[in-house]
């Protein structure tokens, strides 16, 4: 009896060990690429911290940067905070949102608006804007793709007109938060001049030299960001065009041959 008692503990333990060995080997090792910029102008989100969960991703992360892409938990639902510079942990957090990536797809994250209650106007709430079918790199090898992001809290819907070498009207009515998706551009050097909705009337003027920073095969986003009326908005950062590089770092700033005036 004792020995037939024994047994069935010896065949219990056995399948218990199996059951825990089978609930190790299914971990979720799911995987999507990811790329966060901070793009907010509000004075009180110069520097946060970002959490993904509640494992601190970037630490004093500055306006008008970009993360690198990272790899980044897919399949399961995770939460992205931002958090005051200062963040002891997540809890702390200013804004949280909850996200399911895609396994092996690629997403870019655009920390946008503003987190205080006053000293902004118009006020447009604090938020990430997501586009999920980024890139890294260029789909043609000689080409630069651009991916355009409005990000400028008051500023209208505008066109982007291409007049260096011709190429026209590249986005048509791009409004706030909108994402305009990618341009495949031949890499070259070229003027984007940023006219109101009617495409008529010129309110400012970029340089892209493209050419000129060597983005030949590269993916880059550029974001509207700042704001026109600084007097309007605490003072804050005037408005202007900037590129983010997939290698993450400070944002590079277009030059501008006019600036903005709506």
């Amino acid at each position: 009896m004792k020995n037939l008692f024994l047994l069935k503990f010896v065949i219990l333990s056995l399948i218990f060990s199996s059951c825990e060995e089978e609930e190790e080997m299914v971990i979720n090792t799911a995987t999507a690429r990811v790329q966060v910029i901070h793009n907010s102008a509000d004075l009180a989100a110069a520097s946060v911290d970002i959490y993904l969960n509640n494992t601190l991703l970037i630490d004093n992360f500055n306006f008008r940067t970009a993360s690198p892409f990272i790899d980044a938990p897919a399949g399961e639902e995770i939460t992205i905070s931002v958090a005051p510079s200062t963040s002891m942990s997540s809890s702390q957090a200013l804004a949280s949102f909850n996200y399911t990536l895609e396994e092996n797809a690629t997403y870019i994250l655009v920390a946008n608006g503003v987190v205080s209650p006053v000293g902004y106007s118009p006020i447009k709430n604090f938020s990430i804007e997501v586009y999920a079918m980024g890139r890294e790199i260029a789909n043609n090898a000689s080409n630069t793709d651009l991916l355009v992001l409005h990000g400028s809290t008051d500023a209208p819907t505008v066109d982007v007109v291409e007049t260096g070498v011709g190429a026209g009207t590249i986005i048509d009515n791009a409004s706030y938060g909108d994402f305009a998706g990618y341009l495949e551009l031949a890499t070259a050097d070229y003027t984007l001049e940023i006219r109101d909705e009617s495409g008529q009337t010129t309110v400012a003027s970029y340089g892209a030299p493209l050419s000129s920073l060597n983005l030949m095969g590269t993916s880059a986003v550029v974001v509207a960001s700042g704001f026109l009326n600084p007097s309007n908005n605490s003072n804050g950062e005037a408005f202007g065009l900037f590129v983010a590089l997939p290698s993450g770092g400070d944002l590079v700033a277009l030059p501008a041959s006019k600036t903005a005036n709506f």
